[in-house]
């Protein structure tokens, strides 16, 4: 098994402390039972030593204020496979310890008119504070991977598929009316359309990640706003 060696100063150190604790007592709500620290710690850590492998996405509230540029900040939630890789080690340690695990794809309604009608530096700026908002509504053990240019895919460990649906919901409506602040879409908004989807409905990550794009894809013909999920 890899070793990874964490540096960090003394006010990462707490901020990761009072995550851990977080971390715990999410584990704690979903198995029914006390966890213990250790535990808690190395399952956090295992998590953070994933996401340090995959460059992952900015986290925390603070996260998107640490001098990097519009475009370095998007694409540090994305790399080549990203998504596909993590997913299947998520599955895979879901069935080892028999968590559930559900996903969630969420897609920029209009994106494209919206580059149009403003510019491509307003369309980033948009995806910017669309990231931000996802980071601030979810776990810290969520991980969040750019799957296209404005199509996003969330894991959700140790999730079921009511706790997804309302998630996404959260979602839904947050990016709804936060970027009712960005100037020219004060009355309108953007709007995104996000599919839910369940381990337990998928033999692997790829036919998970086709289940919810066909859900996405499906549910957009007919009312974009909206959650969607397989039923």
């Amino acid at each position: 098994q890899d070793t990874m060696l964490y540096v960090c100063g003394t006010n990462e150190a707490r901020e990761h402390w009072r995550r851990m604790i977080r971390h715990k007592h999410d584990m704690e709500a979903k198995l029914g039972r006390r966890v213990g620290i250790s535990a808690a710690a190395i399952d956090y850590f295992d998590v953070i030593g994933t996401i340090h492998r995959g460059k992952p996405a900015l986290r925390g509230p603070d996260a998107a204020h640490d001098g990097l540029n519009l475009e370095e900040s998007i694409a540090r939630i994305y790399s080549p496979s990203y998504h596909v890789e993590i997913l299947k080690k998520e599955m895979l340690r879901a069935k080892r310890y028999k968590h559930s695990l559900s996903a969630i794809m969420l897609d920029v309604d209009g994106f494209r008119l919206i580059n149009e009608r403003f510019s491509f530096k307003t369309g980033d700026e948009i995806l910017l504070i669309i990231v931000k908002i996802i980071q601030k509504t979810v776990r810290v053990v969520d991980i969040i991977s750019r799957y296209s240019g404005d199509r996003f895919l969330i894991i959700l460990p140790n999730t079921n598929k009511r706790e997804a649906m309302e998630l996404a919901e959260r979602l839904r409506q947050n990016i709804f009316e936060r970027t009712k602040r960005v100037h020219g879409l004060e009355s309108s908004g953007v709007t995104v359309t996000l599919s839910v989807g369940q381990m337990a409905g998928a033999a692997s990550s790829l036919e998970l990640m086709k289940h919810l794009e066909a859900i996405l894809e499906e549910g957009k013909k007919n009312k974009r706003n909206a959650v969607y999920s397989l039923s």
